[in-house]
């Protein structure tokens, strides 16, 4: 027993020799956080000038905001041993705070001792192209952790253990509802407070969603910790998680596909946690992005070389059964033909190829329209666009270049901005719909009512169609049917002069039915299949 507390002092002179060494700041605490020692530049924190910040407790010296991560901090270092760096502001003089980062070290025995040391070192790393961070949390968004946990991934070392945990916590919701939205930012606080402090630098932390979050760690265990912790955030609530952790080190994969993978492995992790259990990056590629490789591999030589074919089916007037236009249809060879085209389109959403994608697709209907026209037959067609092109900046720039070269055949070209991937960015997507508008092309938003995001896009684009999603058509002939939604939609568009079309029109019946309450035009098998040649009045 003497030989045990003779190391631990030792432990304890030799930290604190060096915690002089290098830092700017240091301090030692008791169990409850009453500073004991203090070293260092010590006056350039604490609200108030004071000769000693010796018996004042630490929590009164730090930034409001920053006191959970403290407390995480705290918590976490009975766990770890070790600490840091993790970021945390200070009070200085004239309510002002002042970053730094922190190192602590928690000393067994029964005086439970801590220390701190602070340095004011800036932390690296946030050099992203979308660092901003969510403001509930203060955790890096999706794209922003995506990306710096793929630049953290490909650099590391093999020998250097990285490990990445993605958790979903229930009961946000619940809480949300029973002690209202001032309670549940608090408790998001709370959770940002501890995934901070686990993760990589106290700065790999990042929320994918409303309810999935992630983070880089070095402690293979520090992701089932965190789940455990979870359960004793917040009194009043119970949150559950589900967590997966993958190995990071050792990938041998550039950089930008580490981002491709670890963006389609985090997507399915959302759709289904239980889903990603795998026990290292490396075998991600091997069980799923193998597979996803070879797709993205097939599918950017379909691209390059065009090697995909468009089909049309007719959108057509409910009033007198002329054709307004012909929507193109994606039809795709036989590398991918395990999959629908729907499929393929998703997945090309997932791994981030789909901006690519849709700039061959306006590229092949131009061409066509162009083709058509010299044989003295013109068309009128409309391509799918995902939202995802348009929030994109490296997506949206050729796109938008080769439509604006296509001014001249503007009038023939419908451009349908699907509600598959969220649009994030609506002002900036606004304004370059305001540009394709300006020259000439029309707009329609696709599958409007399949998502909330419909009615917001409605609110921001001043677009001139609205698909109505088909399974509001579809529903028309049960028996309990009721149109109130249908309705709802129509009265809307026609409030704001958009035209409506809907889709899946299968039966006279329905079709019938959308004329009588003012849906103006149709499309769906009622009308026409899929064929490789428009249908022209």
């Amino acid at each position: 027993m003497t030989g045990t507390l003779e190391e631990i002092k030792k432990e304890r002179e030799r930290f604190v020799a060096f915690a002089f060494a290098a830092a700017e700041i240091f301090m030692e605490l008791d169990s409850a956080g009453n500073i004991l020692f203090e070293g260092g530049a010590v006056e350039r924190i604490g609200a108030e000038k004071t000769s000693s910040l010796v018996g004042n407790n630490i929590e009164n010296i730090i930034d409001p905001d920053d006191v959970e991560v403290y407390k995480a901090l705290i918590l976490h270092l009975q766990y770890k041993g070790r600490i840091g760096p993790i970021p945390i502001r200070f009070l200085t003089e004239n309510n002002r705070s002042l970053a730094l980062r922190v190192f602590a070290l928690g000393m067994p025995g029964s005086d439970a001792r801590t220390f701190l040391s602070l340095r004011s070192a800036p932390l690296g790393g946030r050099g992203t192209s979308d660092s901003s961070d969510n403001e509930e949390t203060g955790l890096l968004g999706q794209n922003a952790f995506i990306e710096l946990a793929s630049k953290t991934m490909a650099a590391s070392p093999s020998e250097n253990n990285v490990y990445m945990t993605a958790i979903e916590v229930e009961g946000l919701e619940d809480a949300r509802k029973n002690f209202g939205p001032k309670f549940t930012q608090s408790l998001l606080h709370k959770i940002s407070a501890h995934l901070t402090t686990l993760s990589l630098d106290g700065e790999l932390a990042g929320q994918l969603s409303d309810k999935h979050f992630a983070f880089l760690h070095r402690a293979k265990n520090d992701g089932s910790h965190l789940s455990e912790s979870l359960k004793t955030v917040d009194a009043n609530v119970t949150l559950k998680s589900t967590y997966s952790t993958v190995a990071a080190n050792g990938t041998g994969v550039p950089e930008d596909q580490v981002i491709r993978t670890l963006s389609y492995i985090l997507s399915k992790f959302c759709e289904n946690p239980k889903s990603v259990n795998f026990e290292s990056l490396s075998n991600a590629f091997n069980v799923m992005a193998s597979e996803a490789q070879l797709r993205v591999t097939n599918m950017r030589s379909m691209i390059e070389t065009g090697n995909f074919k468009i089909a049309f089916q007719p959108v057509v007037s409910l009033q007198n059964g002329t054709i307004l236009h012909n929507e193109v249809l994606s039809r795709f060879n036989d590398s991918t033909s395990d999959y629908t085209p729907l499929e393929v389109i998703q997945f090309a959403e997932d791994i981030g190829v789909i901006e690519e994608f849709d700039l061959a697709l306006c590229r092949k209907a131009i061409d066509y329209i162009r083709k058509m026209k010299k044989l003295g037959t013109p068309v009128r067609l409309s391509v799918n666009l995902s939202g995802r092109t348009f929030d994109n900046s490296r997506g949206i720039e050729p796109l938008l270049k080769t439509l604006l070269a296509a001014k001249d055949i503007s009038h023939s070209l419908l451009l349908e901005l699907t509600d598959t991937a969220t649009i994030k960015n609506l002002v900036k997507v606004e304004a370059v719909l305001n540009d394709l508008k300006a020259a000439g092309f029309k707009l329609c938003l696709d599958d409007f009512g399949a998502g909330a995001s419909g009615y917001q896009y409605l609110r921001a684009f001043n677009v001139d169609y609205v698909k109505i999603d088909g399974s509001y058509v579809k529903d028309i002939v049960r028996k309990d049917y009721k149109p109130t939604f249908l309705l709802s939609i129509i009265r809307l568009c026609d409030d704001l002069g958009i035209k409506t079309i809907g889709e899946h029109v299968e039966t006279n019946f329905q079709a019938d039915f959308l004329r009588s309450i003012g849906v103006h035009y149709g499309q769906g098998f009622h009308y026409g299949k899929p064929d490789y040649a428009p249908r022209t009045n």
